[in-house]
């Protein structure tokens, strides 16, 4: 009874101390943003802001700014337009005259911006994507703060007034009316359309913004910090204010005129690829379209049946059968496809995609068809679900995930990403379509290094590197029946070996592109495991870290102590430089950087203190354990049903370079149960080298 009480006691304690620390960590982004605030401020000491200071400025609110433009009066270099609810952060001008100094030749920049909430606590940050022209004719995705040179007024026609017409006294009494219509706190659609197409459209139009960029270089700037807090939730106004664009509007007449080649990759698939070109034919219309099967080694029976397939499409379109026994090589099998091709865009479409809505093709094509645009991909959903699949790539440091993956796309995620438009590094070549002349200038698919895995990833960094924008069509979607064709890839330890290798050949075949991606903003989280848009709190914790020294072990644990009801993870394993700097990363280790997330089923998680633990992959009896660093993991909690105290399941360490022997180690857990004697052991695959 009294051993009860006690342990009460403590698991209250253990409790009470869970929460405390869940409720620090859960905000995250208040936490970062005061850490971030601090290095920020340092460099900007540091820094010469002698030429930024030469221009002058003046901060309009977006109610103000077509009646300031419109005044006749002479402007400042710099006008800084701003939403009506909410501030400028303290560094935002200084920020915002450094950038036009130092690039002259840009005349438009955006930033990034909070909410801050009605307790003071600011939260919600919008990150935003470098200049991405189609997402902006999806959305005004510059939100609450962007910047202009009044120079560049002088290449647009941002209002139908002259200057003479300014001076009469009627035009006087309108502005000063259309001032007192504006001096209000929300803007209607016409002052919408006004910001959105008059000024800041026509701005980016006659800077580039819609032509192939000159290599890495955005003609649109970006500043990736926090410029704006505001007051309310900023809602991104949508792409029907600037209907009457000059680009990129869909038009099913267009699409009529523009033959699309589909090349479909199949093999003893005759049921999954029957249904694919069924729904092919079902929902497309007024889009003129071809069909290329190509077809590395099926049995006869499957081959007599694709073929009598085709011979039916036939009698009403125009389909090849293209049959060649060889080992599985999608790029191969593409690259066959497209030399068949008569058709000005080509699509590469896996033969397990269902589609389910009318018009896609045309959707595809309208985008695809543009100079400046390089792959155009679609999202896809699970079959018979609203769960994303894919609504486009992110490229980590680790390499491209699929973020959204598993969110339901009935929900609006991170200012409507999952529902626009999208400019993204990469999509995937379940759906990809390109034009015929732009695969031809990239020479197409890589058979050499990337025949399996990443291709599709490969042709589309490669588009962005020449200056192409690839797009997502996240208005429309279709279904994917992931992995039917050849399994899934993490399965089978011959496969996993050869997709990591495929995935260090790509990381190696891009290396500028090793942790960056435009169209994802480098605050937020590189966790491939995390779907979701975070802020990456861990990253900024790691550019100064406090170490944590391991502790030899004189034993190994007792094998009773190994249970699977420790689930462990391990999300990476390796070189702390290697995390910032990749494979290539070329400097003296500091340390290494162990993360994943580790918990107990059916446990109060709350009640055990985790330690890492490092075996000697050859020398079993050399062992060390290491304290771990808490981590908020929601999307673990959002996994998990019926489990107490299971919102803080991540952990990090990062080890010191010179406390552990050089060697290759299996790397563990041990849950120590801290109101009681139990202790939990697991291990994971993931390996630890130390040099």
């Amino acid at each position: 009874m009294f051993k009860e009480m006690i342990k009460g006691v403590l698991v209250k304690r253990r409790g009470a101390q869970y929460e405390k620390e869940l409720q620090e960590k859960k905000a995250s982004y208040a936490n970062w943003y005061r850490i971030h605030c601090a290095e920020l401020e340092k460099q900007l000491a540091a820094k010469d802001h002698t030429e930024g200071e030469k221009l002058s400025t003046q901060v309009v609110r977006y109610a103000k700014l077509r009646s300031t433009i419109l005044s006749g009066k002479t402007l400042p270099d710099i006008l800084i337009a701003c939403g009506d609810d909410g501030q400028l952060t303290e560094y935002a001008e200084k920020l915002i005259r450094d950038f036009f100094a130092e690039n002259p030749d840009i005349n438009m920049v955006y930033g990034d911006e909070d909410l801050l909430d009605a307790d003071g606590v600011l939260c919600d940050p919008w990150l935003k994507s470098d200049w991405a022209p189609d997402t902006f004719l999806s959305t005004f995705y510059f939100g609450n703060i962007f910047a202009i040179r009044s120079s560049a007024l002088l290449m647009i026609n941002p209002g139908a007034r002259t200057a003479s017409e300014m001076e009469t006294r009627a035009m006087r009494r309108e502005e000063a009316r259309e001032g007192e219509r504006n001096a209000k706190t929300s803007l209607d659609d016409n002052e919408k359309a006004w910001i959105y197409g008059q000024l800041a459209l026509k701005i980016a139009q006659a800077d580039g913004g819609f032509t192939q960029r000159d290599e890495n270089r955005f003609p649109v700037g970006h500043i990736r910090e926090i410029l704006f807090h505001a007051n309310r939730v900023p809602s991104p106004w949508n792409s029907n204010l600037i209907a009457q664009s000059l680009t990129g509007r869909f038009s099913a007449e267009s699409a009529k005129e523009r033959l699309v080649s589909i090349i479909i990759p199949s093999k003893d698939n005759f049921p999954v690829l029957q249904r694919c070109i069924e729904t092919i034919e079902e929902y497309t219309h007024n889009a003129p379209f071809e069909l290329i099967i190509v077809d590395n080694g099926s049995e006869s029976a499957c081959r007599e049946k694709v073929q009598a397939l085709v011979d039916r499409f036939n009698e009403t379109g125009h389909a090849v059968y293209l049959y060649e026994e060889m080992p599985f090589n999608f790029s191969r099998m593409c690259n066959m496809g497209a030399r068949e091709a008569s058709g000005e865009l080509l699509l590469f479409l896996n033969d397990d995609i269902e589609i389910r809505r009318p018009g896609w093709l045309s959707y595809l094509s309208e985008k695809a068809k543009l100079p400046y645009v390089g792959a155009v991909g679609m999202k896809l959903l699970y079959p018979n679900s609203d769960i994303i699949q894919h609504a486009g790539v992110v490229n980590v440091r680790v390499g491209p995930i699929h973020k959204l993956q598993y969110c339901n796309n009935n929900e609006e995620w991170y200012f409507g990403f999952n529902k626009g438009v999208r400019n993204v590094i990469a999509v995937t070549g379940a759906c990809l379509m390109m034009r015929r002349s732009l695969f031809e200038e990239l020479e197409g698919f890589d058979e050499e290094k990337f025949a399996v895995a990443f291709n599709d990833i490969d042709l589309c960094y490669r588009a962005y590197e020449r200056g192409y924008y690839n797009v997502v069509r996240n208005n429309m979607y279709l279904y994917h029946h992931e992995s039917l064709s050849r399994g899934d890839d993490r399965q089978d330890k011959v496969k996993s070996l050869r997709l990591s290798a495929e995935q260090l050949s790509l990381l190696t075949s891009h290396e500028k592109l090793f942790g960056v991606d435009p169209f994802y903003h480098p605050y937020l989280t590189q966790n491939p495991a995390v779907t979701k848009f975070e802020i990456g709190v861990e990253d900024e914790l790691l550019r100064d870290p406090k170490f944590m020294q391991p502790e030899k072990l004189d034993a190994p644990y007792p094998d009773a102590w190994t249970d699977p009801v420790l689930r462990l993870g391990v999300e990476y394993a390796g070189a702390l430089s290697n995390w910032f700097d990749g494979p290539f990363a070329g400097k003296e280790e500091r340390g290494y950087y162990v993360k994943g997330y580790a918990f107990v089923i059916d446990g109060d998680n709350a009640v055990y203190e985790r330690r890492l633990l490092l075996r000697g992959r050859d020398e079993p009896g050399r062992l060390f354990s290491v304290r771990c660093e808490n981590v908020y993991r929601q999307d673990i909690a959002d996994n998990l049903t019926d489990q107490v105290h299971d919102a803080l399941t991540g952990f990090y360490c990062v080890i010191p370079a010179g406390q552990i022997p050089a060697g290759t180690y299996e790397t563990g857990m041990i849950a120590i149960d801290k109101t009681g004697r139990q202790r939990i052991v697991n291990w994971s695959d993931a390996k630890l080298v130390i040099q």
